[in-house]
C-alpha cells in the first residue's frame, strides 16, 4: 500500500512537471534586457495570416523603442528637425524603421492552447553599428551630390535633383550628427534648400489677359524664368499653373531661352474675373525622394508665385430666328430673353458670334371646329446649336405637332408662334445647350 501511495505521488509530480513544461521558459520568464530591442507577442492561431500579423506587430513595438531611443537623441534644434516638428519626425523614423524590421527573424516561436507566441530580438550594439555604418555611407553619399549642386548651381535643372538626392540620403539620420570633413552636411543641405527659392525668378508676361468662356480657341499663357544675379535664362525648369477655376496640364517646361505657354484648350466657367497662379513644381522632384521626412521637408520649402488675371467673357450667340408661316412673326425676343436667362451673350453681328443659335418654327393650319368657332394650328420646332467659325452642327433638336388654337386663323398661327417660343425657352433651349455651353 505504502509503494502504491509512493507511485501515485511520483506520477502526480510529474504531471504537474509536464504541465508547467507546457509553456517554454522564454515565454514565462521574459524580461527586458537593456542591451536588446526586444518583443513578445501572442496572437489567436484561429485567424488567416496569425504569423504575419504577429510579425508586424512585433516590427511596430521594436520600431517604437528604436523611435524613443531617437526622440531623445535629437540634437538639431529642441523643437524642430529641419524645419519639421520633433514629434512628427520620430513619427516618420518610427514608420521608417517599422518597414525595415519587417525583415526581422524571430528568435523563438510557440504553439499552444490555440495561440502563437514569438519573440524578436535585435541587438542595440548591432542596430547602432549598422545604423552608423549606413550614416557613413549617407553622408559620403550627400557630399558629393551637394559639390555636385553646387559645380551647377547656374543650370538648376541639372542642379536641383543633386540637391534632392542629398536631402533624401541623409534625412534617416537627421537625429545624428552628420560631419563630413568637419562640415555640418545638414546645415549646408538646409541652408542651399532655403536659398533655392530666391536663385530662381518666374513671371507671367501679362498681368491681365482676356479670355472667352465655352469656346474651343487655344488660350496661350505665355511666360520667363531667369536667374536672379545673372538674368540669365533657366532651361528646362518645370512649372505649374494653378487656377481654381480653369483646368491646366501641368506641369510645362521653360524652353533654351527660359520662356515657356500653358495652353488652355477650353474655359468652362463664366465667372467674370478668374486668375492662374504660376509656381515652381516641387512635385515634379518628388519620384528622386523615398524618405518621409525628407518629403516633408522638400514640401515646406516655400517658392515665389506670379498671378495673372484672366478676364473671362461669356460665349456669344448669334440668334437666327424663322417664323414660317403667313403672318408676320412677334416672338423672336421671348428666344434672346432665354437665351440671357441661361447666361450667355447674343451679337446682331455674325462675325462676332462664337455660336450660331439657329431656331426654325414652321406653322401649318389645323381644324376648324365650327361648334366651337375655334381654328387650330399646329407647329414644328427645329433647333440647331451651330460653332460660327467651322459651321459645324455640336447639337439638333426637333418638336412635332405642337397643337394651339384661336378664334381666327391668323390668331392661331400668332398663338402657335407664341406656344413655340415658351416651349424653347422652358426646356427645348437648356437641351440644346447643355452639353456644349451649361454643363
Amino acid at each position: 500500500m505504502k509503494s502504491l501511495s509512493i507511485c501515485l505521488v511520483a506520477i502526480v509530480f510529474l504531471a504537474s512537471c509536464t504541465a508547467n513544461k507546457a509553456t517554454p521558459d522564454w515565454i514565462d520568464s521574459f524580461e527586458y534586457n537593456p542591451a536588446y530591442f526586444s518583443s513578445l507577442v501572442k496572437v489567436r492561431t484561429n485567424q488567416p495570416g496569425y504569423r504575419e500579423q504577429a510579425r508586424d506587430i512585433a516590427a511596430s513595438e521594436i520600431a517604437m523603442q528604436i523611435s524613443t531611443v531617437v526622440e531623445s537623441d535629437i540634437r538639431l534644434t529642441q523643437s524642430e528637425v529641419m524645419g519639421i516638428p520633433g514629434s512628427e519626425y520620430v513619427s516618420q523614423i518610427r514608420s521608417f524603421s517599422d518597414a525595415r524590421l519587417k525583415e526581422l527573424v524571430p528568435v523563438h516561436t510557440h504553439e499552444s492552447g490555440g495561440y502563437y507566441y514569438v519573440l524578436y530580438r535585435l541587438r542595440k550594439a548591432e542596430y547602432y553599428a549598422q545604423r552608423t555604418k549606413q550614416k557613413d555611407l549617407a553622408v559620403t553619399g550627400a557630399a558629393e551630390l551637394l559639390s555636385q549642386y553646387d559645380l551647377h548651381r547656374a543650370n538648376p535643372a541639372i542642379a536641383i535633383p543633386h540637391l534632392v538626392s542629398a536631402l533624401n540620403l541623409i534625412s534617416p539620420f537627421l537625429d545624428m550628427e552628420l560631419y563630413f570633413q568637419e562640415t555640418d552636411l545638414a546645415s549646408e543641405v538646409y541652408s542651399r534648400l532655403h536659398q533655392l527659392p530666391g536663385l530662381i525668378n518666374y513671371k507671367w508676361s501679362h498681368d491681365v489677359i482676356n479670355a472667352k468662356a465655352k469656346v474651343k480657341d487655344s488660350l496661350i499663357l505665355e511666360g520667363s524664368a531667369w536667374l536672379t544675379d545673372s538674368s540669365n535664362p533657366v532651361v528646362n525648369l518645370p512649372l505649374k499653373a494653378i487656377s481654381s477655376t480653369i483646368s491646366i496640364n501641368n506641369p510645362v517646361f521653360t524652353d533654351s531661352q527660359g520662356s515657356f505657354n500653358f495652353v488652355i484648350s477650353r474655359i468652362e466657367n463664366t465667372e467674370p474675373e478668374q486668375s492662374v497662379d504660376l509656381g515652381f513644381d516641387r512635385d515634379y522632384y518628388l519620384d528622386l525622394i523615398s524618405n518621409p521626412a525628407a518629403r516633408k521637408i522638400w514640401q515646406s520649402i516655400n517658392f515665389s508665385t506670379s498671378r495673372m488675371r484672366v478676364a473671362v467673357q461669356k460665349p456669344m450667340l448669334f440668334l437666327e430666328y424663322a417664323y414660317i408661316s403667313g403672318f408676320q412673326s412677334g416672338y423672336r425676343d421671348t428666344v434672346s430673353g432665354a437665351i440671357a436667362s441661361l447666361g450667355m451673350g447674343t451679337t446682331s453681328h455674325l462675325p462676332e458670334a462664337d455660336y450660331i443659335l439657329r431656331v426654325r418654327v414652321e406653322v401649318t393650319g389645323g381644324e376648324y371646329l365650327n361648334s366651337m368657332r375655334y381654328y387650330t394650328a399646329l407647329s414644328e420646332i427645329r433647333l440647331s446649336l451651330i460653332e460660327a467659325k467651322s459651321r459645324v452642327t455640336l447639337n439638333y433638336l426637333e418638336h412635332s405637332n405642337l397643337k394651339s388654337g384661336g378664334n381666327s386663323r391668323e390668331a392661331a398661327e400668332r398663338n402657335a408662334e407664341r406656344d413655340a417660343a415658351k416651349l424653347i425657352g422652358d426646356t427645348l433651349l437648356y437641351r440644346l445647350l447643355y452639353q456644349e455651353l451649361l454643363k
